[in-house]
């Protein structure tokens, strides 16, 4: 029945099959070009942040640098001026020329602008105290200047200072005023030099951000590609396929969780592909033994309805019907217990009660079987109760299957011993034989669902593989452990151990008591077995 857990999500498979990698609109999906954008993007941004800062900033820093500069060359004229009219009034021929206003302002005033106008490249303008404007000073050689790259810097704004200039003979004072302006300097063309730098700059830092973004993107995306191809691999079938570590770190915890997923999936796949040849040999097995009794029984009703058989004859058909009957029912019976196993279903009955009633049960119901087969089939059990919580049914169908197996591979004058050990911490349940033993190769896998060993002779065909597996489902569900220790030729020791409620643990501080030995009607004398080579 279709379920969330065995049906594709339909939705999501959709969205995938729309999805086409070759679609111009794919190439901006692509992990390479994403971090290739984003670097260029972050080298852009970083960019235009420096260019506008540098614009805001620089501008106003020149312009502070120049006006100091005016300022300073004001200044500096004025200190000329005075000391150009204390020179010339102190000479002998120029007294008047200091001392009378027209003729200062006419002789010495344009003279010191002029000069001041060549030496500092930009317009001294010169005010008396009468606000006459007696002196212009300009750079006369323009093209030198612009040649040198100075310009005329029409953004500043006139520098005005007034200067006192004291007279030397009759220490009169009078002041002028001395305008600064059109200066000529070199800040628009340093600004033009710094935004083409910067234009400059950022265009080779775009295209090594471009640069740098190609080859990390391909640092990164290269190790996705290789896991991308292992992954695709694992996809196609090819189940050995592993990522290898690539140097980055969330790509090599990526690839491990990948390797992980890949190892529990190739051991699960290989598990199915084994539990279905098994189950394939199974269901031919369980055919071929639902087959044979049921030709069987066809064959006796076949005979019997003909009318040509007499009554012993009938008897006997009778008896084999009965016999075939009852392995079906045992089939059935395994194969519905198997798979309340599987369903979490399987009831336990779980009461207090004496373990050697189960043991002393199973061995008594199959010494018959013994006693037909020729193995001698005893048991030992301590004298005293054995106090133990467990579930008497499945207890019971538990040695049956260990000591049935027993006596089916156990040839005759062969010997089987069932022996119940009462310890402190735990209660041992030992089967052992005498039969041909198990091979080292196949002892890992006997508790394997299906599964049948090689070396058990015609006792093979009348097994279904089923019975040791219900054997330590059983065991596990009681808290217990089940081992096996075998040797070809020297028989096949099983032990079961169940862990005791420390609250009916018994008195160890005493001697061990005594132990009573149940043996079969077989032809071979009852015996504690020595240990298994």
């Amino acid at each position: 029945m279709p379920s969330a857990k065995t049906e594709p999500d339909r939705s999501t498979a959709g969205r995938w099959a729309r999805f086409d990698p070759r679609a111009p609109a794919a190439v901006f999906q692509r992990l390479n070009a994403r971090l290739i954008v984003a670097v260029a993007v972050v080298a852009l941004v970083g960019l235009l942040v420096s260019g506008i800062a540098i614009s805001q900033i620089l501008p106003g820093y020149f312009i502070q640098q120049t006006v100091q500069r005016i300022q300073t060359s004001a200044v500096s004229t004025g200190i000329d001026l005075r000391q150009e009219v204390t020179r010339i009034g102190e000479s002998p021929t120029g007294a008047n020329t200091a001392e009378i206003d027209e003729l200062r302002d006419a002789r010495i005033v344009p003279r010191v602008a002029d000069d001041a106008a060549q030496f500092f490249s930009a317009t001294f303008t010169i005010i008396n105290e009468r606000r006459r404007q007696v002196a212009v000073g300009t750079p006369r050689d323009v093209e030198r200047l612009e040649d040198a790259g100075l310009r005329r810097d029409p953004d500043m704004k006139p520098v005005p200072i007034e200067v006192e200039v004291e007279l030397p003979i009759s220490g009169r004072r009078v002041t002028y005023e001395i305008i600064v302006s059109d200066p000529y300097s070199t800040r628009q063309e340093t600004l033009e030099q710094i935004q083409s730098a910067i234009v400059g700059a950022g265009i080779l830092a775009l295209a090594a951000s471009l640069v740098v973004g190609i080859i990390a993107a391909r640092r990164i995306t290269q190790p996705i590609a290789r896991l991308r191809k292992v992954a695709g691999g694992f996809a196609q079938g090819r189940l050995d396929e592993r990522a290898d570590p690539s140097g980055v770190i969330e790509v090599d915890e990526l690839g491990h969780q990948f390797n992980v997923m890949a190892d529990r999936l190739s051991g699960t796949l290989r598990m199915l592909e084994a539990d279905r040849d098994r189950l394939r040999e199974f269901v031919a097995d369980v055919s071929h033994e639902l087959r044979t009794p049921i030709a069987a029984l066809r064959m006796y009703t076949e005979l019997q309805s003909e009318g040509a058989v007499d009554e012993a004859t009938r008897r006997e058909f009778l008896e084999r019907s009965t016999e075939q009957i009852g392995r079906l029912e045992w089939l059935s019976t395994n194969l519905l217990d198997l798979s309340r196993i599987d369903a979490g279903i399987f009831p336990l009955d779980m009461r207090e009660g004496d373990l050697r009633d189960p043991v002393q049960a199973v061995v008594q119901a199959l010494s018959e079987v013994a006693l037909e087969r020729g193995v001698a089939l005893d048991s030992v059990v301590p004298s005293d109760a054995v106090e133990l919580r467990f579930d008497r049914e499945r207890i019971i169908q538990l040695l049956t299957n260990l000591i049935g197996n027993a006596l089916k591979f156990t040839p005759s004058a062969g010997a089987v011993s069932v022996q119940l050990v009462d310890g402190a911490p735990e209660v041992v349940i030992e089967v052992r034989d005498t039969g041909p033993g198990i091979p080292p190769d196949e002892l890992p896998r006997i508790f394997e669902r299906f599964y049948r060993g090689t070396n058990t002779g015609e006792a093979r065909a009348s097994g279904s593989g089923l019975g040791l597996a219900i054997v330590r489902s059983i065991v596990e569900m009681h808290g217990g452990e089940i081992d096996v220790e075998s040797a070809i030729g020297h028989g096949t020791v099983f032990r079961i151990r169940f862990p005791r409620d420390p609250a009916i643990a018994p008195d160890t501080s005493e001697a061990s008591p005594a132990t009573v030995n149940e043996t079969s009607r077989a032809a071979h004398a009852a015996r504690n077995p020595g240990p298994v080579a």
